[in-house]
């Protein structure tokens, strides 16, 4: 019982969820665009525009123009509402 005990807490420690709250940008960000590949930090690119353009042309997402300005939000690392 105990090593069970001890390898949960151990993945449970190794998860790659957050330890943060998430912005609202983020959380779409997570929502939209890890499904097929891993979150990328803001600061991993400069031409995060171009690649949501690439993604969308290709038609590996589809985004509202809401949704695509709030992504960049969070990937160019703009200040959302609620850390102004």
């Amino acid at each position: 019982m105990i090593p069970r005990l001890v390898l949960l807490l151990l993945a449970f420690a190794c998860s790659s969820a957050p330890s943060r709250p998430l912005r609202g940008e983020e959380r779409l960000y997570r929502a939209k665009c890890t499904s097929c590949h891993r979150a990328y930090e803001p600061w991993d690119r400069d031409d995060w525009p171009a690649v949501i353009d690439k993604m969308q042309a290709d038609k590996k997402t589809h985004l509202s123009p809401e949704e695509r300005a709030q992504i960049l939000v969070f990937l160019q690392g703009t200040p959302g509402p609620s850390e102004r």
